[in-house]
């Protein structure tokens, strides 16, 4: 009687063929669009500037990595906020967007919630922020984030700037002052030491440097300044600071 047929038994397969070409190395290691690992040195270089170059938006673009330092920023960034990718990479993200909420208080800064979310993994939701161009003019923007984790812990922070259509109702403090203009809200002495400093035609990285503090610290005072003068810029802050002889 014939024996019943029985298929080959296949041998086990190789575990390596099926996951495809070993790759060398940390199995955690960044690979960019062509497949290849790339090395801690460059992995920056497909997530950052040159992802970043490859987007067409009208929004502004910018990338900043887990120590808030700026990796990448659009050409409608620039348009925006008027740095140019020379003067904004490189830099911290709050020494340039120095964003603001419309009632007033920071939104950037070393201790900044969209990277304390990102460092736990989390995003933040779309939030409406003041900020001043390179020219000092006040910029109002709605910023959505989108959070993109990395190898041994690292991440970027993409951010997404639109150009608000409205701006923000003015504070009290913002609103010129009237009938009672030779009693302001008076300036504290390091204010009238920047005020004076931004007369003499100064700006924010030279102040900086004269006082020993950041450009930051400057701008932060430069802003309450300006609340206190009723004024929405830094040349307009100029001028009312000398009308009302306070330089």
């Amino acid at each position: 009687m014939p024996r019943p047929q029985t298929s080959a038994r296949r041998a086990p397969a190789d575990p390596a063929a099926a996951a495809g070409p070993a790759c060398s190395g940390d199995p955690t290691e960044a690979h960019g669009p062509s497949g290849r690992p790339v090395p801690e040195s460059e992995e920056s270089v497909w997530i950052d500037a040159g992802w970043v170059a490859q987007i067409a938006s009208k929004d502004g673009i910018f990338v900043t990595d887990e120590h808030q330092r700026v990796r990448a920023w659009s050409a409608a960034a620039q348009r925006m906020l008027g740095y140019t990718a020379d003067e904004a990479v490189g830099r911290l993200c709050y020494e340039i967007v120095m964003g603001r909420h419309p009632e007033g208080h920071p939104v950037c800064s070393t201790s900044c919630p969209v990277t304390r979310n990102a460092r736990r993994g989390r995003g933040t939701a779309s939030y409406e922020v003041m900020s001043q161009g390179s020219d000092g003019e006040p910029r109002y923007f709605t910023s959505n984030v989108l959070v993109l984790k990395g190898p041994k812990g690292a991440f970027r922070v993409i951010h997404m700037i639109r150009e608000s259509e409205e701006r923000p109702p003015c504070r009290p403090s913002d609103v010129p002052a009237t009938g009672d203009e030779d009693a302001p809200e008076a300036l504290t002495r390091r204010e009238l030491e920047i005020l004076r400093l931004f007369t003499r035609g100064m700006g924010l990285e030279e102040i900086a440097a004269e006082l020993h503090v950041s450009a930051f610290t400057v701008r932060n005072h430069s802003t309450t300044i300006q609340h206190k003068l009723g004024v929405r810029n830094r040349l307009a802050m100029v001028l009312e600071g000398m009308r009302r002889g306070l330089v």
